[in-house]
């Protein structure tokens, strides 16, 4: 622990290599088995569960923070059926947040543990024309679209929704990798995404989301350097892409929106472009790396507004208000 000025602390969490082995996951616990050690982990004794690109990250009640490196990008399934399993193990209680910790209803939140910030990125000013593009993204994009119409069945329908100057935010729903790939392709200006931030740890795949607009955002925590930057693309008069969900989905259903994107959508007073994706489940679904060629539709929607509301004088009302509204405007562009 390093005491700064004006008491300020900064906590170093340490990690070393234990062992190497196989976990099973049971109704009421989880039990790892290695070479050389055995750990049973009762969910009564867990407060937090979480993953951080390919890393489960278990918080126990003792203090204590056991980390758990997957292989071939399981860990994420992993975190899914952990969750699914406490929930069920917890029941009727109803976990409303399994991050930063695992809280019920009526319960109060904590506040979340501060992070190591990204650079900001910068923008330069503009009135979100194809033009303002950097010209290597803008012959990536026609590069990209090339590939895309070339290759995939697609159709894109509501084209003349999508402002052609000024600050709007693009919401869409999420069941694949493509989904960014395909609608910075296609959509006529340049949308910056919101990433999370395990996409820019590949040198090549970070360069290629920098030059596309995007930036990085940590999921699970309040990442104030992300809302920033947000609010800049928005400043700047440029699109910027979300995806409510947060993740992808794994059945091809909708999953619960953020709270955090519902409230920077109301604080930030700009209009809204929902967006349906049919087709890219059965294309390129998330748990699989195959492509195949199915009918893909994008339907951009018309502009919605909500009430500019700051987030301190945001109620819960207000959120559930966007959410039920902008869910079923997307569900209706995918069908």
């Amino acid at each position: 622990i390093f005491k700064g000025l004006a008491g300020v602390h900064a906590i170093l969490h340490g990690r070393k290599h234990m062992d190497e082995g196989s976990m099973v996951l049971f109704r009421d616990k989880l039990e790892f088995q290695g070479a050389s050690l055995k750990k049973n982990i009762p969910f009564e004794n867990i407060s937090a569960v979480t993953i951080e690109s390919n890393t489960l990250i278990v918080d126990r009640r003792d203090g204590r923070t056991l980390y758990y490196d997957f292989l071939e990008e399981s860990g994420k399934k992993w975190e899914d059926c952990i969750q699914k399993a406490i929930a069920e193990f917890y029941h009727p209680a109803r976990i409303v947040e399994f991050c930063p910790k695992i809280r019920f209803d009526g319960s109060r939140g904590s506040a979340v543990k501060k992070h190591e910030p990204f650079h900001d990125i910068h923008v330069a000013p503009g009135r979100g024309r194809q033009s303002d593009r950097p010209r290597i993204s803008l012959y990536l994009k026609y590069l990209a679209e090339a590939l895309a119409r070339a290759l995939l069945d697609m159709r894109i329908t509501g084209m003349g929704n999508l402002p052609r100057t000024g600050a709007a935010i693009l919401a869409a729903n999420h069941v694949s990798f493509l989904d960014g790939i395909l609608l910075g392709a296609c959509l006529p200006r340049l949308t910056r995404f919101m990433t999370k931030n395990s996409q820019f740890s590949n040198p090549v795949i970070r360069t290629i989301l920098r030059m596309g607009g995007a930036f990085p955002v940590r999921r699970y925590h309040t990442d104030v350097v992300a809302v920033r930057n947000a609010l800049r693309v928005l400043g700047n008069g440029h699109l910027l892409g979300v995806f409510p969900e947060g993740e992808r989905s794994w059945d091809g259903q909708m999953l619960p929106f953020k709270k955090g994107t519902l409230r920077l959508m109301l604080a930030s007073g700009k209009p809204v472009i929902p967006v349906g994706i049919s087709g890219i489940y059965e294309l390129m679904p998330r748990w699989t790396h195959s492509i195949k060629r199915v009918p893909v539709r994008i339907n951009v929607g018309k502009p919605m507004r909500f009430a500019s509301i700051s987030i301190v004088d945001q109620t819960d009302e207000d959120v559930k208000l966007v959410d039920r509204q902008l869910r079923s405007v997307i569900q209706g562009l995918i069908a």
